[in-house]
């Protein structure tokens, strides 16, 4: 098994992660710094073909840190903890559109490079970060009349299926490379 073809597996796994929550209680047992961890791993091993990509090894880092401390605070308290310092959260969710921005954009390269079409994974990651972006806007998301209501759960549904069609182009990106 090739390098390529594990580290695109432990990226869709790390998606997983990311985006599927199964709480027990407040804990969430496919917990998000695991996907962290996995794209850390999957950059090592995609670093020698995408050199740009090892540039996203710190923001990976301080990713899955927060998102481990977050999830020891859940463990402890039942509370996040990242939530509680505004402007070190606005931050590391400015850190987390960039990372995610320019991880899928690698990813669209190599897929180029190895003859598949990238458009996709391009089209997927814009409007995953105009969503990510949105979702961020201090906007009166508690005020919202049924209207209001309806438009956030459309452009939540529109989210959702954004992230499986990234999980299985990844998943089918990494065949390529069997």
């Amino acid at each position: 098994m090739s390098s390529t073809y594990r580290g695109l597996t432990k990226i869709a796994w790390g998606y997983v992660f990311l985006h599927l929550n199964l709480n027990l209680g407040t804990l969430n047992v496919l917990p998000n710094w695991v996907g962290y961890l996995l794209f850390f791993s999957a950059i090592t091993l995609l670093g020698d073909q995408l050199r740009d990509l090892t540039l996203l090894k710190p923001f990976c880092i301080l990713l899955g840190a927060r998102e481990l401390a977050d999830w020891l605070a859940v463990f402890a308290t039942g509370q996040t903890l990242m939530g509680q310092f505004f402007l070190l959260n606005a931050l590391l969710t400015c850190i987390g559109l960039y990372f995610h921005f320019q991880l899928l954009t690698d990813l669209a390269i190599l897929a180029d490079g190895a003859g598949e079409n990238g458009s996709g994974l391009r089209t997927c990651r814009n409007v995953d970060a105009v969503l990510r972006t949105l979702m961020c806007l201090p906007l009166p998301w508690e005020e919202w009349d049924t209207l209001g209501t309806l438009i956030l759960m459309g452009v939540l549904v529109v989210w959702i299926i954004v992230m499986f069609c990234i999980i299985w182009q990844l998943f089918r990106l990494r065949k390529k490379f069997a």
